[in-house]
């Protein structure tokens, strides 16, 4: 049965109460609420109202829960405010309200985070894990909020704690069907009880293997482990999981429906005397229904030993069954518990069916569907809705019609089986391919994320060279302008025509960096690329003339006999062009007769530029350093050639170093 299992996580919860008091405790306590005055004890009558209300009114138990937040906040009382967080967050969990509940829970452990409450943040943590796998079936997320619960247990060493939680893990990997793992977690949760000599923590071990074993159809082996959980819980009186594991054993005894009735009747007891509207209570009823409505379905041979509590009767046994279902789904509604709800609304439509009460059989049916299977709600109402017109065109046909039309709708049924699996199929490779895809993207995403690291790396250490590129030629600057200024006499004719030129050569300098500067900042720019245009070469030669023309000293020669137009962003290339030309005068500071040429040709397709000076030239080992794509050095000169290796790649220009007679010869392909 699907419900075997399903809330074996709330047996161990933190927040439940070994006993449970009914309403008339819960009565007592709200009248004496008005007449306490010290305000933690109020707090805490708050909390003890809403933990008995969580069994008998979960509506109730919500507004109790909120009045105790909001006293708690007056009293500027940090631990009871997380406390009643937490107890909000458990309603809307019962109520299978995810989005809430994980709200609150989270709210709780940032108050208990703020305070140390490490015991408090565990059972908040435990409590989200309970929420992510009785809801979501999100047993990757159930498992882990177990595990930050059990980490914290493991550091406070907090043995029932740690207990509790390896339990509640053991359970999520049994609902996987990864026996294994969950044994191993069970296993060690028994090993720590059994040191501590912890009673009720060894009955809730051996409950969670045995339901390991049933799980695994091991029968006989789960049924010692429920008898030993059994005499434990006996023998600590502990009602609540003598009740639980009383209902455990009947899941064991296979078609004994004899047998299994009368585990269900004793645990059904047992719960009328602790808490009737306990979900493990509501379960263990409406498997009792099951029980009969299996007996009439299955029972052909007439092996059950009828009597007492099972009567020889087909009518009565189905009223039997539809009476502890329709018990069952009302208590499920009463604590707001849905998955109870719409399981056990899903067992009383076959009932109705197997009666001929195809109305209410479809009518619970779709309740059912609405919440087992939301993702495929529409598809199913289309074959009930199929299926109900069926039957009502049966009632009015002969009985060979309604032969040939059940024999219709089992056809029906199984092409919708077929139609159903394949779509799973589908979409089960549709979410596989979006895993691959976000696995893809965040590869790409961390090489970017590596790229982009590497790129601020680069930037900080260019702004720290260039700023102290700037400072020398400026404080020079400054200081030869102060000069003058404060003592114009101070110097001759010719010294005077000396510092003018050093002030000079400063500020082309101090321009030439910031030129620079500049030009990376603009390589820099988000999603700048650059700009395609047809350009002609003269007007580039003519640029550099204007822009070198105050270098008297220097024979400047431009060749450009094809008289050529060049498809390039004209920026890009004349400021390539402008500062292989600053370097290449430079180089003829001080040479007899400077001599800088700049040449244009067309050769197989491509357009090609040199740049040819009379100068020392350049050697092979500086060749290497300029051209390596190793980190930047402090030379001024080097940073700008690199600057113009970037700018160049952009517009696909290759710059080469060409041999020479006499000084450097620079080459530009595009």
């Amino acid at each position: 049965m699907k419900h075997l299992f399903f809330l074996m996580v709330l047996l161990v919860s933190l927040n439940a109460h070994a006993q449970k008091a009914g309403q008339q405790l819960v009565d007592s306590l709200i009248d004496e609420l008005p007449l306490i005055k010290h305000d933690t004890l109020k707090a805490r009558t708050y909390n003890r109202i809403f933990n008995e209300l969580m069994y008998l009114n979960v509506d109730e138990a919500l507004l109790y829960a909120r009045q105790g937040l909001q006293f708690a906040r007056i009293m500027k009382w940090g631990k009871g405010v997380s406390v009643f967080q937490d107890n909000i967050g458990r309603v809307y969990s019962g109520q299978g309200n995810y989005d809430s509940a994980i709200f609150y829970f989270n709210a709780s452990l940032l108050t208990n985070k703020d305070l140390g409450e490490k015991r408090n943040m565990a059972s908040t943590y435990n409590n989200m894990g309970v929420a992510a796998q009785n809801i979501r079936s999100d047993y990757t997320t159930a498992a882990g909020y177990y595990f930050k619960a059990l980490q914290l247990a493991e550091e406070m060493k907090d043995s029932t704690l740690l207990s509790g939680f390896l339990l509640n893990i053991s359970t999520t990997y049994m609902l996987q069907k990864d026996f294994n793992k969950a044994m191993k977690f069970a296993e060690r949760a028994l090993s720590l009880d059994t040191k501590t000599g912890n009673s009720d923590g060894m009955a809730n071990s051996f409950s969670t293997i045995g339901n390991i074993k049933t799980a695994n159809r091991e029968l006989k082996a789960a049924e010692e482990y429920y008898n030993k959980a059994q005499l434990l819980y006996e023998q600590s009186a502990n009602m609540e999981g003598l009740a639980s594991v009383t209902a455990d054993l009947a899941n064991v005894y296979g078609n004994n429906y004899r047998k299994a009735i009368e585990a269900r009747m004793k645990a059904r007891e047992l719960w009328n005397q602790i808490n009737p509207v306990n979900i493990k209570a509501i379960t263990n009823t409406g498997n009792l229904g099951i029980v009969f409505l299996d007996i009439v379905r299955y029972d052909s041979t007439g092996s059950v030993r009828y009597g007492d509590i099972i009567p020889n009767d087909k009518g009565r046994l189905l009223q039997k069954a539809e009476m502890y279902l329709k018990e069952a789904i009302g208590l499920s509604e009463r604590v707001g518990e849905t998955d109870n709800r719409s399981y056990f609304l899903g067992a009383l439509s076959e009932l109705q069916a197997f009666e001929g009460d195809y109305k209410n059989a479809y009518y619970n049916f779709k309740l059912y569907k609405e919440v087992e299977d939301s993702i495929y709600s529409q598809e199913n109402k289309n074959k009930i809705a199929a299926f109900e017109s069926q039957i009502e065109i049966d009632k009015k046909n002969s009985e060979l019609k309604i032969n040939q039309l059940a024999l219709s709708n089992q056809q029906k049924k199984l092409w919708g089986l077929a139609g159903a699996v394949l779509l799973i199929s589908v979409i089960g490779f549709l979410l596989y391919r979006q895993v691959q895809i976000k696995k893809k993207n965040n590869t790409v995403l961390m090489q970017l994320n590596r790229e982009l690291d590497e790129a601020n790396k680069v930037k900080a250490k260019f702004f720290s060279i260039l700023s102290h590129d700037l400072r020398n030629p400026v404080a020079r600057f400054i200081t030869l302008l102060n000069l003058k200024a404060d003592d114009p006499d101070l110097f001759n004719a010719a010294q005077s025509t000396a510092h003018q030129k050093e002030i000079s050569q400063s500020a082309v300098a101090l321009l030439e960096t910031m030129e620079e500067m500049l030009l990376w900042s603009k390589g820099q720019m988000e999603n700048f690329e650059p700009k395609i245009v047809d350009t002609e070469v003269a007007a580039l030669f003519s640029y550099i003339e204007r822009s070198f023309e105050w270098a008297n000293n220097v024979d400047f020669k431009f060749s450009n006999p094809q008289n050529l137009t060049i498809k390039t962003d004209e920026n890009y290339l004349q400021t390539i062009m402008f500062n292989l030309t600053s370097n290449a005068l430079k180089a003829t500071q001080g040479a007899a007769e400077a001599t800088i040429e700049w040449r244009a040709w067309e050769e197989k397709g491509a357009i090609h530029f040199s740049i040819a000076d009379n100068g020392p030239g350049i050697s092979e080992d500086q060749v290497n350093v300029l051209f390596s794509d190793a980190s930047l050095s402090g030379d001024r000169h080097g940073l700008g050639l690199h600057i113009i290796k970037d700018l160049a790649k952009a517009i696909h220009c290759k710059i080469a170093v060409m041999p020479a007679e006499r000084g450097a010869r620079f080459v530009l392909s595009l």
